[in-house]
């Protein structure tokens, strides 16, 4: 049991207790006694020890093991459903009694233990989702809307700039995040900026609803390699691009994030290079195979 304690992390007394109080039994004895984990009963328990320290409750951890019969560490399969599923009902139920304490405890804990990306594509997208269907009722209102949003904008705020501390200051910045013009939604380009910081990636953020003159005003000044533009809102051109020729700068690529831009024809835009991504994994990854990590 020691041996497997330590491979995992945790105490053999937690082990025992695991083992007396939920079952969690090795599936082999030897002649003598002695407990014989295998290596599907040491996944099984990693995977409860990853959720415990995710905040999953013991006893829901060890219930969601055991209604997906082929979890393991490397796929956790429901199990991170139940904990993200919980996570969000427990965040929901805070913003409705107003206690923002409560949700942001919640989402810097999150962003700590599972990094920007996974807490953005596991916990946070489905909480804003539920918002979203839950502010017109009288229990929630959009005051709770605003609490959630304000709360997740600290939580990523704060990730970015404790990552960025990791990232030299001296040299410019070689992307620039902004969102479209009269664009307002800012969680998402918060939680890139706070995503590429923990890649070692540094970047100028302009936040929301920034004029494309400003925008093309900034591209010619300092010059990155990669531009990416946010918008939720259906956007029926780029006009920013009709902008760039006169700045004398063009950037290796204009990265563009979100439905608003869904019926661009980017096959009508040839002078200069122009992709569509999918999520923020995919946006984080585009922009590293430009520009690289420091």
């Amino acid at each position: 049991m020691r041996d497997v304690a330590a491979r995992l992390g945790v105490p053999s007394a937690t082990l025992r207790t695991w083992e007396r109080r939920y079952g969690l039994v090795p599936s082999g004895r030897s002649a003598g006694g002695h407990r014989r984990y295998s290596e599907a009963d040491i996944g099984r328990l990693a995977v409860v020890a990853r959720l415990v320290a995710d905040g999953m409750p013991v006893h829901a951890a060890v219930a969601a093991i055991r209604s997906d019969p082929d979890v393991s560490p490397a796929g956790v399969g429901r199990a991170v459903e139940h904990i993200s599923g919980d996570l969000v009902s427990v965040l929901l139920a805070a913003a409705a009694r107003r206690d923002g304490v409560t949700v942001r405890r919640h989402v810097d804990r999150v962003i700590v233990q599972r990094g920007v990306v996974r807490a953005w594509d596991e916990v946070l997208v489905p909480l804003l989702q539920s918002v979203g269907e839950r502010w017109r009722e009288a229990s929630f209102g959009i005051a709770g809307e605003h609490l959630t949003s304000e709360m997740i904008s600290t939580s990523l705020r704060m990730a970015a700039v404790r990552a960025s501390r990791r990232i030299p200051g001296s040299e410019p910045s070689r992307v620039v995040l902004s969102n479209a013009e009269e664009e307002q939604h800012g969680l998402p380009l918060l939680a890139l900026e706070a995503a590429l910081a923990e890649a070692g990636i540094g970047c100028h953020s302009f936040g929301a609803r920034v004029p494309s003159r400003t925008l093309a005003d900034e591209i010619g000044w300092s010059r990155p390699d990669v531009v990416f533009v946010w918008a939720s809102m259906r956007r029926p051109d780029l006009g920013v691009l009709d902008t760039l020729e006169v700045e004398g700068h063009r950037p290796a690529l204009v990265l563009l994030g979100g439905p608003g831009w869904s019926k661009l024809d980017l096959s009508s835009i040839d002078d200069v290079p122009v992709e569509r991504t999918t999520d923020l994994s995919d946006a984080v990854a585009r922009i590293g195979e430009l520009v690289g990590t420091r």
